[in-house]
């Protein structure tokens, strides 16, 4: 109780109302007369031009420093352009810029005002990754010399390109496409909010909207499909897994993706690694373009064969078609069923559909896209610990060595998205003597997946069961190291090519999960957080065991509002559905105990955002969405 009771002492009250409203500054009297009307501010950089202000040359509201706030100094956000006379309904915030999806209202000082669509509107550098690594290393003087004489609204001279723009073009990463081709170049540089339109039509959709009836009745399939007999007939009374959208934006190092209220995936930004998921390795994808192969396996060679059928209906063309070969996957441009949530690692993405069934895409040297398997002898060190024996037993058998050629694609980069489907069972009682290759696996109904997300080289999901799992870099503890010996050619941690069930949390349910760089963070039913990743006060990895960073009871589930995370940072909204009270806790996964328990702080911008927001004769001020942070900046949404 002790515990808890000083964790409060940190966070603000619950109970906050009109009457004990924060003071507003000298020289905020204008702004107190006349409410604001823009719904997404930021703080951070500017040079990137992430927070959507025209002026790139100074920083308005610089992220301060730890001493700065320990000394009591209030964080300052800046409003976004672009974002007033629009409600921001859900945003991102990437490595060098922003996502939100805006509805426009006809005035937001009307509460009857009605919404229109949603759309897609982003800013800052949606397509750098490397090259904003080397601006950030560069003098602020030349920085913003390079940022200018590259930027979309600079003319090119008639003569071409000066020996000066040349050199800011080679620092600011422009290449020749983007230098010469207009249309490029304006998506390439966005100093403030510009739309992004997606193909057919369609519009993003937002979290909480159901699935219109006639995608989950077709659960996406071409309609030659609903003609096969038991396979179709089996799917259409199968009823989907998921009937809403989960998260439907997400941004990363160059990279963007957003799932339409029809259902369909799309991405753009950078692809060298295949990180868009489009079937092919480019440099750049310029506008929102389908992710391929988000199907199972019947799907695809069904898909595909009936393609071959149409366009050879002889069936005298040679065709692999039918073929298990990664091709099958790429050629498949359709989805099986609706996406419903999406998440992006550094270079790769994971993507959940209706149905259950998860897929990822995009670099996967380190595991991260969850393709290998799990050997029986691996899975007996959570049991009897004989790891040294069985593995020795099947390291002599040649079956095993075998079957380990059989995962062609375990740590292998894809351009395109495969389901992952090794998902094992924690509890299962295995032995030495059992004659088992590989691990067993959940059942089909356990592991159907309910959540997922992403950080920098890892993924997460959690299953119908409620059991979480993770897979990529680092993220699996190593059973040969000991931290008493000097272990050269050994680390605490290693690579988990395939989902690791993550021990330690109660039995209350996951609720919603979020993923910064290095850490994952699971918020439960009873209001607890838990987390696994790397500490923020030292490099230490907490990957083999969950530990609580928020004790359940602080956090209302009932007026829950968002959950999200951000390379060192989770935070938490929620508040009253009617009053003025709004609550954001940030919180961080600390290696020390007494900092995990009892390290939860409201952000200072909370106290800016109050003074400048709140309206003189209502006295109610903005309350926050959301919270985005990102590599140099942070956005943070509101609502009126």
């Amino acid at each position: 109780m002790n515990r808890l009771q000083g964790l409060r002492r940190r966070l603000p009250s619950t109970a906050t109302n009109n009457n004990n409203a924060l003071p507003l500054r000298p020289g905020c009297h204008h702004v107190a007369q006349c409410r604001r009307r823009h719904s997404a501010y930021g703080f951070g950089s500017q040079w990137t031009g992430a927070l959507s202000r025209r002026s790139l040359d100074a920083d308005e509201a610089a992220e301060l420093t730890p001493p700065e706030l320990l000394a009591g100094d209030t964080q300052r956000l800046v409003e976004m352009e672009g974002s007033d006379g629009v409600e921001c309904v859900a945003g991102a915030a990437g490595w060098g810029h922003s996502a939100l999806l805006v509805r426009d209202k006809k005035d937001l000082s009307d509460t009857a005002a009605i919404a229109t669509s949603t759309r897609l509107l982003v800013c800052g550098r949606p397509h750098d990754f490397q090259t904003l690594m080397r601006l950030k290393r560069l003098p602020s003087s030349l920085r913003n010399f390079c940022i200018r004489h590259t930027a979309s609204n600079v003319d090119e001279p008639s003569s071409g390109p000066s020996a000066l723009q040349k050199i800011a073009s080679y620092l600011a990463g422009e290449n020749e496409v983007t230098f010469h081709e207009e249309q490029c170049r304006a998506y390439s540089n966005v100093h403030t909010l510009l739309e992004m339109r997606l193909p057919n039509g369609e519009a993003p959709a937002l979290e909480g909207e159901s699935i219109e009836h006639d995608l989950m009745s077709l659960h996406g399939r071409p309609r030659y499909m609903q003609q096969k007999t038991h396979d179709s007939d089996h799917n259409q009374r199968t009823p989907p897994h998921h009937t809403k959208f989960q998260n439907t934006i997400a941004a990363s190092a160059g990279l963007t993706a957003v799932i339409s209220n029809k259902g369909t995936l799309y991405t753009f930004g950078i692809n060298h690694r295949g990180q868009c998921g489009i079937g092919s390795f480019t440099p750049n994808v310029w506008t929102p373009s389908p992710v391929v192969g988000l199907a199972s396996l019947r799907f695809v060679l069904d898909y595909n064969a009936h393609k071959h059928q149409i366009h050879d209906p002889d069936g005298d063309a040679p065709s692999t078609s039918t073929s298990t070969g990664s091709n099958v996957y790429k050629a498949c441009t359709v989805q099986e069923f609706p996406i419903v949530s999406v998440a992006l690692g550094l270079q790769h993405g994971i993507a959940l559909d209706s149905m259950g069934q998860v897929f990822c895409w995009g670099k996967g040297e380190r595991g991260q896209l969850g393709q290998g398997r799990r050997f029986a002898y691996e899975a007996l060190q959570d049991h009897d610990g004989n790891t040294a024996t069985a593995e020795n037993q099947y390291n002599h058998d040649d079956k095993w060595k075998d079957l380990e050629k059989e995962e062609p694609n375990e740590n292998k980069t894809l351009e395109y998205a495969l389901q992952v489907k090794n998902f094992y069972d924690p509890y299962a009682t295995l032995s030495s003597a059992t004659e088992d290759i590989f691990a067993p696996l959940l059942s089909p109904n356990d592991s159907k997946i309910r959540l997922v997300a992403a950080g920098m080289n890892f993924s997460l999901a959690v299953t119908e069961s409620n059991l979480p799992y993770l897979w990529g870099k680092n993220c699996r503890h190593n059973p040969s190291y000991d931290s008493t010996k000097i272990n050269l050619r050994s680390k605490p941690v290693l690579d988990s090519t395939y989902p690791r069930f993550v021990p330690g949390l109660p039995s209350a349910k996951i609720v919603k999960v979020a993923c910064g760089t290095h850490h994952a963070a699971m918020l439960l039913e009873d209001g607890s957080v838990w987390a696994v990743g790397v500490a923020t006060d030292q490099p230490i990895p907490m990957w083999n065991e969950a530990v609580e960073i928020l004790p359940p009871n602080v956090v209302d589930m009932s007026s829950l509002v968002s959950f999200t995370a951000g390379f060192d940072r989770t935070f938490i909204v929620y508040g009253e559905e009617d009053g003025s009270a709004r609550q954001v806790i940030e919180i961080q996964l600390w290696s020390d105990e007494d900092l995990r328990l009892n390290g939860s702080v409201r952000p200072s911008w909370v106290d800016w955002l109050e003074e400048q927001t709140q309206d003189a004769q209502s006295g109610k001020t903005k309350k926050v969405r959301s919270v985005h942070r990102g590599w140099m900046h942070t956005v943070v949404l509101t609502e009126e």
